[in-house]
């Protein structure tokens, strides 16, 4: 099965547990769109997180979208439970990072981006509640590029209205534009591309292009003789510049209105390498001594990291994450 990794991370309310939601009632696992104020959200389960309307530990949940297995890991943004965020990453191959659109870069945030730096993880970013008042996609992508890295670079362009609220998205890569569904679990709807934003979206791929460009001679060659990549060549290209941190993509959207998720699984399932893409696990042999190196293999002899173990009234179980070979129901 074709599978993806992830793991959403950002300061506390900057919306990724909602995230979850739009994802999860966008694919048909649910059937309303649960809100943390109500206490009916998948992955804040537990008692005292319904109590206290946060996340407190890192919850797991699959989703399926256009045939590719995504497991989301939604951990709590609060400072005292940092342990769960570095669970998470420890077990995804991309971390999602979510920025609250009016907040700007908040601290919560930076301190995640500098984890995932450490841990040698790629991002994509995803800037979220696109639909509040006072929020500024602008003034917050400006503020993550100035303060954590120029590699950060948007696969999206918002429309807005007169009101300078955000009524729809522009894929860059594709050049296509989307307005918000017609209702929460509808599909998005395309429509033209606003005149007034052609500039733009042209500004962008420009950008998209050149990181594209450096990820190989070739590519290099091919954008100073003026050729135009293929749609493989691209996507490749920028696979390889997310692995390599030169590129951390940016999307945008809004979990209450459904507004950019769709577009935002469509970048997992493209640019997120997948497990067996991934680097060999450094470990160390059974006597404890000699470094070696377990490959992704799943034919290889069995190797597993369990990331998180779970106590509650129905007993205990652990979240292990299969490395090389197979792990069993017995």
């Amino acid at each position: 099965m074709d599978i993806r990794n992830i793991c959403l991370l950002g300061h506390g309310g900057s919306g990724k547990t909602s995230l979850v939601e739009s994802m999860l009632y966008l694919t048909g696992v649910t059937d309303r769109l649960g809100k943390p104020a109500d206490g009916n959200t998948v992955c804040d389960y537990d008692p005292e997180e319904i109590k206290r309307q946060i996340s407190i530990s890192l919850a797991m949940t699959p989703v399926m979208y256009n045939g590719v297995k995504i497991n989301v890991m939604d951990t709590p943004g609060n400072f005292d439970f940092a342990g769960e965020m570095q669970s998470g990453v420890r077990a995804a191959e991309v971390g999602v990072l979510v920025c609250a659109s009016k907040d700007g870069l908040s601290v919560g945030a930076e301190r995640c981006w500098k984890y995932l730096k450490e841990q040698k993880k790629p991002c994509i970013v995803y800037i979220s509640k696109e639909d509040e008042e006072n929020a500024n996609f602008s003034t917050t992508l400006e503020a993550l590029r100035e303060k954590l890295s120029k590699s950060i670079a948007p696969v999206v362009a918002p429309i807005w209205d007169e009101n300078k609220r955000t009524i729809g998205i522009i894929d860059v890569l594709n050049k296509k534009a989307y307005k918000r569904p017609e209702n929460k679990k509808g599909k998005r709807v395309e429509i033209p591309i606003p005149d007034s934003k052609m500039k733009v979206v042209d500004e962008l791929y420009g950008q998209l292009m050149e990181a594209v460009a450096e990820t190989t001679e070739e590519n290099m060659e091919k954008f100073f003789a003026g050729e135009p990549f293929t749609k493989e060549e691209i996507m490749t290209g920028l696979k390889v510049g997310m692995h390599e941190g030169t590129l951390a993509p940016v999307v945008c959207g809004s979990a209450v209105t459904g507004l950019g998720t769709e577009m935002l699984l469509s970048t997992i399932v493209d640019l997120v390498p997948g497990p067996q893409e991934m680097p060999a696990e450094k470990a160390t042999d059974e006597s404890g001594e000699n470094a070696v190196e377990v490959k992704r293999d799943p034919n290889g002899a069995t190797a597993a990291i369990v990331f998180k173990t779970i106590s509650d009234q129905y007993g205990k179980y652990s979240l292990v994450k299969v490395v090389s070979g197979k792990v069993t129901g017995d």
